[in-house]
């Protein structure tokens, strides 16, 4: 049985992130720590197969490479034979060749961070031995939520708005379904479904 802890001092990311990866993998054991502090000491029962950190936690100062290292330096040292990933939302191709260097396998932004993104980061680690996800901020887009759509026809109808320009709505839902492991299909019904709910209540979709 796996061990996880995730080091997230923002509940609502924590939760999201030990969600997500309760989801995919079945039967591990997740714990959550929204300290450094916390984190050590649930570090010094050894034992965790995946370690998750955010360096900008409470009493770092998130602008401070020096703070931030430190942050994943105490973590990787305090869990050794665990996988370290780095979940950030100041992400920079720097700071993950420098995360590399301290034996972090996984470097992803929180900007983009989408359902079944970790999973992927987990296997190209698997895979390759590591994996950035770095956020690409000029292809950035504004993402609308609309009440009364479910997760998986939000997550399609954001998805086709921030498709780059040219690109097949087909191609969409086949990116859609390798990510979160559902049927083209499946990826083409919740799309519709969502435009048709959105125009029954008369509101315009823009950008899909």
């Amino acid at each position: 049985m796996q061990r996880i802890l995730v080091i997230e001092d923002q509940d609502l990311m924590r939760l999201a992130l030990i969600q997500e990866l309760k989801d995919r993998l079945i039967g591990s054991v997740l714990l959550g720590a929204p300290t450094l502090e916390i984190a050590k000491t649930l570090m010094k029962s050894g034992g965790f197969n995946l370690v998750l950190i955010d360096p900008g936690l409470p009493g770092v100062d998130p602008t401070s490479q020096v703070d931030r290292f430190s942050v994943i330096r105490q973590v990787v040292d305090a869990s050794p034979s665990a996988i370290h990933v780095v979940i950030t939302g100041m992400d920079s191709l720097a700071e993950a060749n420098h995360c590399r260097r301290y034996g972090v396998a996984g470097y992803v932004s929180k900007t983009g961070l989408i359902s079944g993104l970790l999973a992927e980061v987990l296997q190209e680690i698997s895979q390759n031995g590591f994996s950035i996800q770095i956020s690409d901020k000029e292809q950035l887009a504004v993402d609308f939520y609309y009440s009364g759509l479910t997760g998986r026809e939000q997550e399609t109808l954001n998805a086709m708005r921030r498709r780059e320009r040219g690109a097949k709505r087909k191609d969409v839902y086949e990116q859609i379904s390798e990510r979160i492991g559902v049927d083209p299909a499946s990826i083409e019904k919740y799309y519709k479904q969502a435009r048709a709910k959105l125009l029954r209540r008369g509101l315009s979709p823009d950008g899909v």
